[in-house]
């Protein structure tokens, strides 16, 4: 696991895409710190990551060899971390954000972000126990505006979609989109200051 830690009072558990602890998390990690956060980043792969080229076969890996069922790993890092933070978020992109929904129903969990976490449609009945922004690129592998309708009147739940494709906020990704990713940015910033009297 990669941690960022400067003994904050708060703490970011970032989980990566099918493609593992690549550039894009690294950067990430540095990102939450420079924020304010201690960061967790655990290698759900316990690998080195995929390539962009080898997205097949990362994702078949990830289904295979991991699996969503891992976010009762997550659940366990949430409790040991609770014991050292006053607050800890999730944070996870694509198959990363899957797992953090999943992870939402924690009462421990602070806060949930996740980042065009397709699978998710698969978990629509979870009712989040905290705070959960769940942001969509409009162009997936799926029918996102069902999705988003049928997630948009749950409590605790803020969901915006982008008019993107799916890994547009990863600088290393050819659907890189600066500007979706800036106003992604935004909405994050927003959903953060809700937590700034802790």
């Amino acid at each position: 696991m990669k941690t960022y830690i400067r003994n904050q009072k708060q703490a970011v558990i970032l989980l990566h895409e099918i493609y593992g602890m690549n550039f894009f998390m690294e950067e990430q990690g540095q990102r939450w710190l420079e924020a304010g956060y201690d960061v967790y980043c655990p290698n759900l792969l316990h690998r080195t990551p995929f390539a962009y080229e080898e997205s097949e076969l990362a994702y078949s890996f990830f289904v295979n060899q991991v699996g969503f069922a891992v976010y009762l790993d997550i659940i366990q890092l949430l409790k040991s971390l609770k014991e050292k933070y006053a607050d800890v978020f999730i944070v996870g992109f694509s198959v990363g954000a899957t797992v953090a929904w999943r992870c939402s129903e924690n009462e421990l969990c602070s806060g949930v972000i996740a980042c065009y976490g397709s699978r998710i449609r698969d978990y629509i009945h979870l009712t989040p126990a905290c705070p959960t922004l769940l942001l969509f690129a409009k162009e997936d592998s799926f029918d996102v505006k069902s999705t988003i309708k049928q997630l948009q009147h749950k409590e605790q739940v803020d969901v915006y979609d982008f008019d993107a494709k799916h890994g547009f906020l990863d600088p290393y990704n050819h659907q890189y989109d600066e500007e979706q990713t800036e106003k992604v940015q935004n909405k994050i910033a927003q959903f953060m200051s809700q937590f700034t009297h802790l």
